[in-house]
């Protein structure tokens, strides 16, 4: 009986919306991998509405899966091989911030120009919107279709593989709202999808990180760290020290050639 390999669909990253485009194609892929076809217009007036249909809007995009963490309860990992540069929208209801000790999964809202559905504002330096002058609440997935949500932070021993861009969709004091993120490398299937939550996430919270990776969801690591000297221990008067061996060597060497050269003075004067 001959047995056929399930080949993973090859997915082309997608282009980001712009407000001169008469419709926008869904972002989202079917669970087989295949692209939506549907259109998405405006649905409150928004420059750029957030690119999911609203199939997928209630049911997330096929081409990432939320499944069971041994330790931390859900995750996000791709369903297969992803690109890099792969769009994503995380997305959720506009309201308040929650307090610290509710867990909530809100991120901070600032809405794009209305005319050019951008973020980005060349007049500022560094080119992004000023954030303290366009803060509007935060974006709550809570009771949505949202999957974006379940993407875990790395762990000390690991490193973010997605990222958001800092381009928000939606429009001022508007009922719903998104963000994009993007892969910054190729995702193979079954990996999880992690993006760094910033430091002051893990502190306001109590909460230690720790490493996310399992061996049937794998994470990516961080770079080994660049090996140190070969190091040893040697009895220093009853205490231990660690010496260098290179350091070690050079220096016996040394102390044998001044022994040498002592010895062979002496002799002369004998």
């Amino acid at each position: 009986m001959t047995q056929t390999t399930k080949v993973s669909p090859e997915i082309q990253p997608q282009k980001r919306p712009k407000v001169s485009d008469r419709s926008i194609q869904c972002w989202a892929h079917s669970q087989t991998g295949k692209r939506c076809t549907a259109q998405v217009s405006s649905r409150e007036g928004e420059p750029i509405p957030i690119p999911y249909c609203e199939r997928h809007l209630n049911s997330g995009d096929g081409a990432l899966k939320v499944v069971h963490h041994p330790f931390f309860g859900k995750a996000l990992v791709a369903r297969y091989d992803l690109p890099a540069k792969y769009r994503m929208a995380y997305w959720g209801k506009r309201g308040r911030c929650s307090t610290c000790d509710v867990e909530d999964r809100a991120i901070s809202y600032y809405p794009p120009n209305k005319i050019t559905g951008s973020n980005i504002d060349p007049k500022i330096p560094g080119g992004r919107t000023l954030k303290r002058h366009n803060y509007n609440g935060v974006l709550n997935p809570g009771g949505t279709g949202d999957v974006i949500q379940y993407a875990a932070c790395p762990g000390p021993n690991e490193k973010q593989n997605m990222r958001s861009t800092f381009q928000y969709f939606g429009l001022r004091n508007g009922d719903l709202g998104g963000l994009e993120f993007v892969t910054l490398v190729p995702v193979p299937k079954n990996t999880q999808l992690l993006h760094w939550y910033g430091s002051g996430w893990w502190e306001e919270r109590g909460i230690k990180r720790a490493d996310v990776g399992t061996k049937r969801y794998p994470a990516p690591l961080r770079d080994a760290p660049v090996k140190k000297k070969r190091r040893t221990e040697v009895d220093d008067g009853g205490t231990l020290a660690k010496v260098d061996i290179k350091e070690l060597t050079k220096s016996i060497d040394v102390e044998w050639a001044r022994r040498h050269e002592q010895s062979g003075q002496d002799q002369k004067t004998a």
